[in-house]
């Protein structure tokens, strides 16, 4: 979906509390870039995908079903609600996040000395009810990674819960050979469309 288009919708007004449907330390730090004061509430939604889903339809609808979750609440009222969900795929294949090293050390393995793509669906949802929803996408070159790197990465644990099982953030920087998109889609929120919206400009 065409950033430019979203931009249009009205600026956040003075004193309209912006809420983070995730507990996500690195979305949380990345929206107060834009956004200030924000308030984090998380969002317990059924993360699976649906038959012959395409990963950015997943991860947007997934976004939107965050956004809904907190919005929905009686404390949430009046505020903006903010979701995002991202998926780290190559072809048909995704690669889930997971708390299970040996499962980890399976994807980054395959990653190894290739190309991957990671997604990130944002949604809004706004005080009046207006929702809006989009994903954006970036290709991620990994390095071939050798063996110490590769046991190094595991031991540090940084791998749990994140799309893909590293953190372009942290540690995980290290194994990256390049990024073509905005990095801040692989970390799990893009702000160039995202502070339009808000018109944080």
């Amino acid at each position: 979906m065409a950033c430019g288009r979203t931009a249009r919708a009205k600026k956040k007004k003075d004193g309209v509390r912006v809420i983070l449907a995730s507990f996500s330390p690195r979305r949380k730090r990345l929206l107060k870039k834009i956004a200030g004061k924000i308030i984090v509430m998380g969002a317990n939604v059924n993360e699976k995908m649906l038959f012959g889903e395409a990963f950015p339809s997943a991860a947007k609808r997934l976004a939107r079903a965050k956004a809904r979750a907190v919005a929905e609440k009686k404390s949430c009222r009046g505020a903006i609600v903010i979701g995002a969900d991202t998926i780290a795929y190559a072809g048909k294949t995704i690669f889930r996040k997971t708390e299970n090293r040996k499962i980890a050390e399976r994807i980054l393995r395959s990653l190894s000395g290739k190309t991957h793509t990671v997604v990130t669906g944002v949604a809004l949802i706004f005080p009046d009810g207006r929702e809006i929803a989009y994903s954006v996408r970036a290709k991620v070159k990994m390095k071939k990674l050798g063996e110490p790197e590769l046991r190094g990465y595991l031991e540090s644990g940084e791998w749990k819960g994140r799309a893909g099982c590293y953190d372009v953030s942290g540690k995980g920087r290290r194994l990256v050979a390049e990024i073509s998109g905005e990095k801040e889609t692989v970390v799990g929120l893009p702000l160039r469309c995202l502070k339009r919206i808000l018109g944080s400009a």
